[in-house]
């Protein structure tokens, strides 16, 4: 078992808003509410089934929906990176309180799926992944041959690379690289042919 997953390339800038399910229970989340639309609402299906929104970093392309799926779905937890709250109230769009700050280490259980929170700063200040045995949401720290850039407010080149080449290099070479935008890759090919790092 694992997880089937849904890219809706649709958000504002062409973010990568993702629906994930675990496949043993049917239990759902989003990662990046920066969409959300009659597709993802009729691939939700049932309002219980869905049980977090997960935001890797605090830009508003990719949290420019959280209040609509907050207020869609009343028993939904709202998880952003802990240190990354100040920039998302910096920006001049609504978005819900978050019911869950994340850290480094931190463990999301959805149905039978374990989803870990790896701190991966230098787009922003305080950004993560969402990992799991087979794949990983990188936001946008890793894209397929590209990295996020850094010369926005709390971003730094060095702590990004760091970040890449200590956190996510790290992981399993097989593990499939779901980014904020753009197609998905591997940490294998990233390690292999990313020009960046």
């Amino acid at each position: 078992m694992g997880l089937d997953i849904k890219c809706y390339p649709d958000g504002i800038y062409g973010e990568n808003t993702y629906l994930i399910e675990d496949q043993a229970t049917g239990f759902k989340a989003i990662i990046d509410p920066g969409y959300y639309g009659v597709d993802v609402k009729m691939d939700i299906q049932n309002n219980a089934y869905l049980k977090y929104v997960l935001l890797t970093h605090g830009h508003h392309d990719h949290f420019f929906e959280a209040k609509e799926y907050v207020e869609e779905y009343s028993s939904v937890r709202f998880a952003a990176p802990e240190k990354d709250v100040a920039l998302i109230h910096s920006y001049p769009y609504p978005c819900p309180e978050p019911s869950m700050l994340l850290k480094e280490g931190d463990i999301i259980t959805l149905g039978e799926t374990e989803i870990r929170v790896i701190e991966t700063p230098g787009h922003t200040g305080g950004g993560v992944c969402f990992a799991t045995d087979r794949e990983v949401f990188t936001g946008d720290t890793l894209f397929r041959l590209s990295v996020g850039r850094t010369d926005l407010p709390t971003g730094d080149w060095n702590t990004l690379v760091k970040s890449i080449s200590e956190k996510l290099y790290t992981l399993d070479d097989e593990l499939v690289v779901y980014p904020g935008h753009g197609a998905a890759t591997t940490i294998g090919y990233e390690k292999r042919a990313n020009p960046f790092v």
